[in-house]
């Protein structure tokens, strides 16, 4: 009662013109409702509502939002548009095995093409490891040998047996990333048969 009795004699004040105060109306933390014609500062992040001199309600303003809240839509809004985008991406893909491709051993004959030169350049890796480790070997057993005899041994062995140590681990490095590809190159390829094939079931069941 008290609170409509407030609101009646705000709209009376405004309704002459008196200094054209507005009203307003916002809600405290007990959810009671509250009339006036400044908003408390405490309670001005709240939502609160400008109503004109006939009662009627002009003007929302939302309550702002915690840090909370906005962190969450925008993590929302960031999952969204990474959804938007990856759903293009996979139809563009989609168009792509479609036109490139016109049956399933056409994929099987680039996957094997493509395995068989990943495979000879991966023979061609181990080789070299084979034998930068063969030559490595000779080299530290040379070094050892005039340890063992007192003789000093000489710089340019050492700087040759540094140089075939980095060339050994470079060559490791390409065998292992060779392996890598390969291996990404046979799940791609069954990904795709399997997608390429669902594609085309597809189209199957839509055409008339």
């Amino acid at each position: 009662m008290t609170r409509w009795l407030t609101l009646l004699l705000l709209l009376g004040v405004a309704s002459t013109g008196l200094a054209q105060k507005k009203v307003y109306r916002w809600v405290d933390e007990n959810g009671q409702i509250h009339y006036g014609d400044r908003i408390p500062p405490r309670y001005a992040k709240t939502e609160r509502a400008e109503i004109n001199e006939r009662g009627v309600v002009v003007d929302v303003k939302e309550r702002e939002k915690t840090v909370e809240e906005v962190a969450a839509e925008q993590a929302a809004a960031d999952a969204a548009a990474l959804e938007v985008k990856r759903v293009e991406e996979q139809a563009r893909y989609d168009r792509y095995l479609l036109s490139s491709y016109n049956s399933v051993a056409d994929l099987m004959a680039v996957r094997d093409d493509r395995l068989n030169l990943l495979g000879s350049r991966l023979e061609l890796a181990r080789k070299n490891v084979a034998d930068t480790e063969k030559t490595l070997t000779t080299l530290i057993a040379r070094r050892k040998k005039a340890a063992d005899a007192n003789r000093e041994i000489p710089e340019k062995l050492n700087k040759q047996i540094a140089e075939y140590e980095s060339s050994l681990v470079n060559s490791l490095r390409s065998v292992s990333g060779l392996e890598e590809e390969q291996t990404a190159t046979r799940r791609k390829f069954t990904d795709d048969i399997e997608r390429y094939l669902e594609l085309r079931n597809q189209s199957v069941a839509t055409t008339p």
